[in-house]
């Protein structure tokens, strides 16, 4: 992580912060699978875009005071035997170059020196539940907080969740951030090609799933959620990740998978036949999906609400679906009763960055440039669906493509993955590549 990047965030986080006030973050927990096996570290998000450090155990604290911009972090250096079992990591005056705090103590000390930091502070920006050793100590310091009869004046009155913040200030990303979303974009692109060339009848989900996992390791990255791998029937199921069953001729598969490059995430999805050939009906299908994610694209620029973005994905989908017979033919009907609802079940898509589902409000909000989006509309019609003809019974599509807002429009930043129909068979051909 830049020092510059990490600097501007806090200073912007001290000029929302009313004076008088301490913002308090903590780490992410280790977690273990089992007794001594410890499950892959993830920091916290907010912790993480507020210091740039992938380590547990840390508080930071962060204050103006005496006309200075103060960030204390408070860490354990490595010890002897952390260095045999875990290797050597950044010592405390590293840490201080690097992410440029300005004070660093122990960890095991924060009990006994936090009284001094919330002496004079009126407001304490926390969020609960992050660190449950921490609410707990901080209840005993603070029993009145919030109490207008508080008996020591000398401490913070207030409580104020810093998500309200740090949020909002997640939702416009940097260039940096942009960059590194690029580049997991890009590795996420290469191994949904793999997984088109790989793809042939009587071979398993997982096998998919594990080239694609392949690309993700081969260029040093992460996958940045479960990947979702669903031939046939199960392409209708939207969270689907047992990826255990046979793929099937004449069959499609929906492959949801994508990248995490320090922390930022890619969100990409891609439907296409298990043999490289779409049927007749899977066509028809695909290209209402792919029609409702272009139209919704085209009208993405600053000022636009995801209301309109999803009111877009909506009418196309469900006028398609009318033209199919699948759907009434009353297309007001169909929209203001949720007729569709019963095939596109989900809204068009979600805010993207240090979480692939990343946090945001969505009512009221106004397109931004530097906003970074996902754009997914998807038809998912089960097996076990009596209302529609057998004929389209088993498909599930889904088209999602990551779309940075721009200052006169926006940027798909995944736009090098195919998705037209003839472009997608042409992939899937490439077999021995």
């Amino acid at each position: 992580m830049k020092f510059e990047e990490l600097k501007n965030r806090r200073e912007a986080l001290l000029s929302i912060m009313p004076e008088k006030s301490i913002a308090i973050l903590s780490s992410a927990y280790r977690n273990f699978r089992t007794k001594d096996v410890e499950n892959p570290y993830r920091q916290n998000s907010d912790f993480l875009y507020m210091t740039g450090i992938n380590e547990p155990n840390l508080l930071n604290m962060i204050y103006r005071e005496g006309g200075k911009n103060h960030s204390i972090l408070f860490r354990n250096n490595t010890t002897d035997h952390e260095k045999v079992w875990e290797g050597i990591r950044l010592d405390n005056n590293e840490i201080l170059e690097r992410y440029g705090f300005t004070e660093i103590h122990n960890y095991d000390e924060y009990q006994e020196k936090i009284s001094s930091f919330l002496e004079k502070k009126e407001n304490i920006y926390i969020d609960d539940g992050v660190n449950k050793e921490l609410d707990i100590f901080l209840s005993s310091q603070l029993p009145d907080i919030g109490n207008s009869k508080q008996v020591n004046s000398m401490l913070p009155k207030n409580k104020i969740a810093l998500s309200t913040i740090i949020h909002k200030m997640r939702l416009v990303k940097s260039d940096y951030e942009i960059e590194l979303m690029k580049n997991a974009a890009q590795v996420s692109i290469l191994a949904h090609e793999q997984a088109m060339k790989k793809s042939k009848p009587g071979i398993y989900e997982y096998e998919l799933d594990a080239e694609i996992k392949y690309i993700f390791n081969k260029h040093n990255m992460h996958f940045a959620y479960m990947s979702i791998v669903g031939g046939g029937d199960n392409a209708c199921t939207l969270h689907y990740i047992k990826n255990n069953h046979l793929l099937k001729n004449n069959e499609l598969v929906l492959i949801d998978a994508a990248a995490e490059n320090k922390g930022y995430a890619s969100d990409i999805t891609r439907t296409f036949p298990v043999n490289g050939k779409f049927t007749q009906e899977q066509a028809l299908i695909y290209d209402i999906v792919l029609s409702a994610q272009e139209k919704a694209i085209e009208f993405l620029r600053p000022g636009v609400t995801w209301d309109k973005v999803h009111e877009i994905s909506v009418k196309e989908i469900s006028q398609g679906l009318i033209n199919l017979s699948i759907l009434p033919d009353d297309i007001e009907m169909v929209i203001n009763d949720g007729l569709y609802k019963e095939f596109f079940m989900h809204k068009t898509g979600h805010w993207i960055g240090l979480d692939v589902h990343d946090v945001g409000d969505y009512e009221g909000i106004l397109f931004e440039p530097g906003m970074v989006i996902t754009v997914e509309p998807g038809i998912y019609i089960s097996s076990s669906n009596k209302n529609v003809e057998k004929k389209w019974r088993g498909i599930g599509v889904r088209i999602e493509d990551d779309v940075l807002i721009t200052s006169n429009g926006c940027e798909v930043i995944t736009k090098k993955l195919a998705k037209k129909r003839d472009e997608v068979e042409a992939i899937c051909s490439r077999k021995n590549e």
